[in-house]
């Protein structure tokens, strides 16, 4: 029987306590019938459970233990996940994440159904930290740079050869990024539907939240994602290349002065790398000069600094081997 939902979880060396927390999350859902979702567990750490078969206390869920012969990445244990899902939509999850509320998978589907023609279902996610005063506090937003608390259906994935791929730092945001330029229509579901906690005993790195300031690794995984784009859709990928462009001017104003010039060399040598398109960004600057007068837009705003700036990365492609 297909599945409305697979919920892909990465042990990643985590241990069979832990896991009852997303277990018991899912578990708990209510105002759903059980026979729609599966729950792929990929034990992909250097470290096996011990005793999967205490996980038949939750007996709601139909629970299906992936245990590779070698040890993977987390981005890999998601990819073995989707290649065994069977549902409609997959989620992603890690040991240090749970379903929020006991009506996440409610709300959801009857979303799904409300949209049959969604790619995507983005909720709310929740991520929990802690202050240098050992102070418990909580952020509760939507963000399209991550997998946390978002519905793929399978069948999209498939179409555009969505995969996640080893990204260091920036692996979440990378397959974001594919989903959010690929997807037709992404659904933003009003429900906190992720809750990233703490623990002293799992590696959080699995889709763990990312820095807000631009970053040489950050722009190494940019080559990365244009590269993937252009072998998906020439079209798409040469015009996120020249939103990149644009929206670069006023992401390395957040950088510290010290660190400043390495990310400017990185940034200058992905855009050498795409210097083919480069009149793509021209032609999309000349676009929103016509149409967006907003009196914040940097063309308005801070019309001369920014015309410079486009000169010098125009000179920069330009000089392409």
């Amino acid at each position: 029987m297909a599945k409305r939902i697979s919920i892909i979880i990465a042990v990643n060396d985590a241990r069979e306590d832990d896991l009852a927390i997303p277990l018991s999350s899912i578990n708990n859902q209510m105002g759903i019938d059980f026979r729609d979702v599966e729950v792929i567990l990929v034990d992909n750490g250097q470290y096996r459970l011990r005793d999967v078969d205490q996980f038949r206390l939750f007996k709601n869920i139909d629970i299906r233990y992936e245990n590779p012969d070698n040890v993977l990445s987390w981005e890999e244990a998601f990819e073995q996940g989707v290649a065994a899902a069977t549902g409609d939509f997959v989620m992603f999850m890690g040991p240090d994440g749970l379903l929020n509320q006991t009506s996440v998978i409610q709300t959801f589907s009857t979303m799904a159904d409300q949209n049959p023609a969604a790619d995507v279902l983005t909720g709310l996610v929740l991520e929990q930290d802690m202050t240098r005063t050992r102070t418990t506090e909580y952020k509760v937003g939507r963000d399209f740079m991550t997998a946390r608390g978002r519905w793929f259906k399978r069948s999209f994935l498939n179409q555009y050869r969505v995969h996640w791929q080893v990204s260091g730092k920036y692996s979440d945001e990378f397959y974001s990024r594919l989903v959010n330029s690929l997807s037709r229509s992404d659904i933003e579901v009003n429900e906190i539907a992720y809750a990233q906690f703490m623990s002293r005993d799992i590696r959080s790195e699995v889709m763990a939240p990312m820095p807000s300031t631009v970053s040489v690794e950050q722009i190494t995984m940019l080559s990365q994602y244009f590269e993937t784009l252009r072998m998906i859709d020439p079209k798409i990928y040469s015009d996120e290349f020249a939103k990149a462009c644009v929206r670069y001017y006023t992401l390395i104003k957040q950088v510290p002065d010290i660190e400043r010039s390495r990310v400017d060399q990185a940034f200058w040598l992905l855009v050498q790398h795409n210097a083919d398109i480069w009149s793509n960004v021209q032609a999309l600057v000349d676009h929103l000069k016509l149409t967006d007068q907003n009196p914040d837009a940097p063309w308005v705003k801070e019309q001369v600094p920014f015309d410079q700036y486009i000169q010098s990365l125009s000179k920069v492609a330009a000089t392409r081997n």
